[in-house]
């Protein structure tokens, strides 16, 4: 994707055998989300799709609410300027959906989910985060910044008023505790990820309501939380 990677020369040991050729990397870049003049913060991420991320922080850290109206955001190059007097919330409340899907629905999503990471085929250097309706998955994002993928894709899916309180994030990372409150602030109901979650994580998924799945591959998962949201 132009702008996300880049080809450059590199040398391989193979074998004792020494090769030449061209390899595709991924890019990063640096960001800072200030707020009016009080304070910033400053991000490590894949160029592009920032106003994602920046929509995608302030709504998964409590500044905004889902379903109120975007705050303005300047962009200015790499900084990203907010004028917003709300302060940061205390941690969220408990995940309020009755959704209830199955084992199979979720295997199914996450085979979707992982054939779709067209940065990391070709860098192997970026993380992957989606959210599936439960039928399909309705938006994704890639970045070398775990955290920040899953910030834009919440963005994304705030910005477009996607209804996404019925239905499940994908990850292509493990699942520390802080993803468990990202989420949850955006209402999402249950999670499953490729690799494995913290122990911190299990123990504020169930406290949220969130169903916690991990080591989602082929047709088999461990459920560490809320298991009734697969009818288990």
């Amino acid at each position: 994707m132009p702008g996300y990677t880049d080809r450059i020369g590199i040398t391989t040991v193979s074998d004792g055998r020494v090769h030449k050729h061209l390899d595709t990397l991924a890019s990063q870049t640096d960001i800072t989300i200030e707020f009016g003049n009080k304070h910033s913060f400053d991000f490590v991420c894949s160029p592009g799709d920032l106003l994602w991320l920046a929509y995608g922080y302030l709504l998964t850290e409590g500044y905004i609410l889902w379903g109120e109206k975007p705050v303005p955001v300047k962009q200015n190059g790499s900084r990203m300027h907010i004028e917003l007097e709300r302060t940061r919330s205390a941690e969220p409340n408990v995940v309020e959906s009755d959704y209830i899907t199955t084992s199979e629905v979720v295997c199914r999503q996450v085979a979707q989910f992982v054939k779709g990471g067209k940065i990391f085929m070709e860098t192997g250097a970026t993380h992957s985060a989606a959210i599936s309706s439960g039928h399909s998955i309705i938006c994704t994002a890639e970045d070398v910044s775990r955290s920040a993928a899953l910030e834009k894709v919440i963005g994304h899916a705030y910005l477009e008023g996607l209804e996404i309180q019925h239905g499940m994030m994908l990850l292509s990372s493990r699942v520390p505790a802080a993803f468990v409150s990202k989420v949850s602030r955006a209402g999402i109901p249950l999670i499953a990820a490729v690799s494995a979650p913290t122990l911190q994580a299990v123990k504020k998924a169930e406290q949220l309501g969130i169903c916690l799945c991990g080591f989602v591959r082929g047709n088999r998962m461990n459920v560490y939380s809320n298991k009734w949201r697969l009818g288990l």
